[in-house]
């Protein structure tokens, strides 16, 4: 879930002395229902938002909101606002697409006197086949009042291309389903943390699904209910 890797770079310097543990009548939505942004899976640009809720409790709602924009390496990467975390805080994690791969930003970070570098790694990969993975391992230096590494293992693939799906009675079209298998590893405690995301592109659209689950235990699922895209 996008949601948890935009929290990483603060709850990485939290754990380093500590162990973490975490109706329509059914056609798809026209561009007056939210919009559409031909050539993409997701399209990225501020202000665009995609509202969803938990498949098992309607109360339970989260909200994408893209609210800026910066530049790593020379590059620009949106990031989704974050939820949970004080105003004052300054992140510099997001995400962006480049042809038909997106990529998640670790932005560098410094904290409490913990410096933590900054790395990129494949979030999804759009071109592959069904069944096709990736695999990347990207590491982070810490250092500071700390030395150390928090390594992220990454293994995605492509589960599937679907020509329709729906989500809380919407009916989406050319929808592409991933996984992305991350271990996290933290070489000053010594803890492992494992985290599987599964995300539903819409074409054009964006997100509609997304299923995470933390140790191969707890997981969360949340669907699409609007969207605004430009």
């Amino acid at each position: 879930m996008i949601k948890n890797t935009i929290l990483y770079s603060l709850l990485a310097i939290v754990c380093l002395f500590t162990s973490c543990s975490k109706s329509d009548d059914g056609a798809e939505p026209t561009p007056g229902e939210g919009g559409y942004v031909s050539g993409t899976y997701w399209p990225f640009a501020i202000g665009n938002q995609w509202n969803l809720v938990n498949t098992e409790d309607t109360e339970d709602t989260y909200q994408y909101l893209i609210h800026k924009s910066l530049t790593h390496e020379g590059k620009t990467y949106f990031q989704f606002k974050p939820l949970g975390i004080d105003a004052d805080v300054e992140l510099n994690d997001g995400f962006r697409e480049e042809n038909g791969v997106f990529i998640s930003l670790h932005g560098a970070t410094s904290q409490m006197g913990i410096n933590t570098s900054a790395g990129t790694a494949t979030y999804i990969n759009t071109n592959l086949k069904v069944g096709e993975i990736w695999k990347e391992e990207v590491t982070l230096q810490i250092s500071g009042q700390a030395s150390g590494t928090i390594t992220h293992h990454n293994e995605g693939r492509i589960l599937e291309k679907a020509a329709n799906t729906t989500i809380n009675g919407k009916t989406y079209k050319d929808v592409l389903k991933s996984e992305l298998k991350k271990t996290i590893y933290n070489s000053i405690t010594g803890y492992t943390e494992k985290i599987t995301y599964e995300t539903w592109l819409a074409k054009g659209i964006g997100i509609i699904f997304e299923k995470t689950t933390y140790n191969d235990l707890d997981s969360e699922s949340y669907g699409l209910v609007n969207y605004t895209v430009k």
